[in-house]
Order: C-alpha cells, then structure tokens, then sequence
C-alpha cells in the first residue's frame, strides 16, 4: 500500500508538526509514502535530505488548482497510490480534482484539526461528496463536523492525536537550560509552548506572571515558539516591560523538540482562546509534569480540572495566576496532579496506538476509536 501525504502549507505549526511525524512514521513502516509539499516551504526544508520520495508542487490557482491536480495525478498513477491523506482544508479541492483525474481509484482521507463553521454550498456538497473519511481530534470536532459538513455521520470518526513517550530528562542539562536563560536555581519554572501570536495567548502568562510578582511569588515564565506576527511579538515586549517583569519572563524563540525540555520546568500552561485540542498539554501530562490549560475547545478532554491538571477559564489572568499559585505552593497537589496526568496520557494518547487507527482508516480497514 502506497499514501500520498498531502500538505501544501508554508508554515510549521501543530498541524504541519503532525503531517511531519505522519510521514517519518510511514517511511519507517511497510506502507509506502510520497510527501507532497509546497516548494520553498519550512516543511519541505525539514524533509529535504531525508529519506522520504519528496514531491514538491506549487499551486498557483489556490482555487482552481487543474495543472497541479494533472501532476498530483500523474504521481498517484506512477507510485500506486491508494489513499491521499491530507491535513489542510485549502488542499482539499486540489486532492479532489487529483482523484478524478488519476486513472487509479484512490481514498481521500482528510485530518482536520482546526474548528469547523457551515460549509453546506453546493460546491461544497460536491467536494465532500468524494472524501471517504473525515478524521478529527475531539468529541467537539465530532459534533461539529456532523453538524456542518454534507457528509454522512459514518464517515467522521474521532481520532486522538498521540504523542511518543519522552525520554527522561536529564537533571544537568535542565540545570544548563535554567542558567541560559537566566532562571536562578531553586525558582518556581513554568513553560509555554506555541506560535508567538495572540491566539495562543501569551500575553495572559505575563499578567499573570506580574499578578504573582506583586504577591511576592517567585516565578518565572519561559514563552517558546516562533513568532507569526511581529506586532504582537512587539507588543509582548513592550508589555513585560511595561510591567517591570523583564526578569521574570524570557522569550526563548522556537525550540525543535519540546518533548526534550518540558521535563525541566515545574509546570506547563496552555493560554490559547478556544484550542481545538491541546497538544502541548498532551505532551507535558506524557513527560511527568503538571498541566494548566484553558476550559474551552477541547482542552477538558485532555484535563480532567483538579485530577489529571488545572482548567482556568479563558481570558483570566487572575484565574491563571491563582492556578499557577495553588502548584507552586503544594509541592503535593503538583505531583499527584502530574503523576495521574501522565498515567491518563500514557492509556489515551499513546502515539502507537494512534498510528495504528489511522493506518486503519487510511486502508479502509475499521479502526478501534481510542476510549
């Protein structure tokens, strides 16, 4: 069997991230791939040297896509192609086109990841008349898409995203990491994850971290990720400064693998307005670490609030501050609440058995929804 994983976008976050570790995963199994990315794009520069039949297609009619579509097509034809997997909604219409024009009769398997609005038009109608299978990361999703897509409910299916189990951090290389960017030794550490842009709301952390600064709490904050707005990034500094929190929270920029340093902080928050899923927190409940997430999207799907982590409403530095102050004071409460977070991660989102669904659905084969 032969995939043809399908991501035309230009950035590298959570959803590339994913169709990255898609196709690492799938080249080092039986199941053939060909990864079909955007030229010039930060996916394609992550790819490139590996050994992956990378395939690089430049759409310039993002709406009517028929030269790429004829290649596209004429690369399923060639590889025996069985199934296109794709994860951005702007590539469905070219998957789409691909199909019809490929000689081979191919799956169209669609990951969607990000919140779902009506799409119930009759081009719409005609585009999803040809997806197989719509495969989203909550029970949220699951609704939504039931409701707005002119699909039949069989045909969307919950699928957790899983991550890896990570390694055990090393006690001298967080010591390292602490000194670098400028932690004393014995402070209270919190971590953040995620594309620099207000969506992700890095700027709650801060107030919050000022909140708990004039409470005499000594905490700092650690915002990693690459910035998509430079305004906001702009904005962010001028705000800690604004504050006179410069020292207390450090902007350390994108990291390669978060999964190796999340170990070293004390908690991780999750700040984003409406996060569709939360994988971050997935990740830290998996490292051993306590997890503080906002209660919208499909966070509380993840964190079960003063069980498996903290759920703080959206919006609330106040709450955010008084979530953080709760762990940094009950040394107890923080272990317990990461010691259950990870046994819960390590039973619902181990990264084996979510390959093992999708390979499922990617084969036409029936899958075991996770519990």
């Amino acid at each position: 069997m032969t995939i043809a994983e399908l991501c035309l976008s230009r950035d590298l976050g959570g959803l590339e991230l994913y169709f990255l570790r898609v196709v690492e995963r799938l080249s080092r199994s039986d199941v053939g791939c060909v990864a079909v990315v955007a030229p010039g794009g930060r996916i394609e520069s992550r790819l490139a040297g590996r050994n992956v039949d990378l395939r690089r297609l430049d759409v310039r009619f993002r709406w009517l896509p028929v030269l790429a579509a004829r290649r596209l097509a004429r690369w399923i034809d060639e590889r025996d192609v069985d199934a296109i997997h794709l994860h951005h909604g702007k590539d469905l219409t070219l998957a789409v086109l691909a199909r019809k024009l490929a000689r081979r009769r191919v799956r169209i398997v669609y990951s969607r990841q990000m919140m779902l609005g009506p799409k119930r038009s009759a081009y719409h109608r005609w585009l999803y008349r040809h997806v197989d299978v719509v495969l989203v990361i909550s029970r949220q999703l699951v609704r939504d898409a039931r409701r707005f897509l002119p699909l039949p409910p069989d045909r969307v299916h919950l699928l957790y995203y899983g991550v890896p189990a990570p390694a055990r951090p090393d006690p001298h290389a967080c010591a390292d990491l602490r000194e670098r960017i400028g932690i004393p030794p014995g402070r209270f550490a919190i971590g953040l994850f995620g594309r620099i842009e207000r969506q992700k709301g890095q700027h709650l952390l801060v107030e919050a971290v000022a909140l708990l600064t004039r409470r005499e709490r000594d905490v700092h904050a650690v915002l990693f990720g690459a910035p998509m707005n430079p305004g906001y990034l702009d904005g962010l500094r001028a705000r800690i400064a604004g504050l006179g929190v410069e020292d207390r929270v450090h902007l350390y920029g994108f990291h390669p693998r978060p999964d190796e340093v999340m170990g070293c902080f004390d908690c991780i928050v999750l700040t984003t307005y409406g996060e569709t899923f939360g994988l971050v927190l997935v990740e830290a409940m998996r490292a051993g670490v306590a997890a503080i997430g906002t209660a919208g999207g499909g966070v509380p799907e993840i964190i079960e609030d003063g069980a498996t982590g903290l759920l703080v409403p959206e919006d609330d530095p106040s709450a955010l501050a008084d979530a953080i102050e709760r762990l940094a004071r009950d040394p107890a409460l923080r272990g317990r609440l990461a010691a259950a977070g990870r046994a819960s991660a390590d039973e619902r989102f181990d990264e084996e058995r979510h390959f093992e669904a999708l390979f499922a659905h990617l084969e036409g084969r029936t899958a075991m929804l996770p519990r």
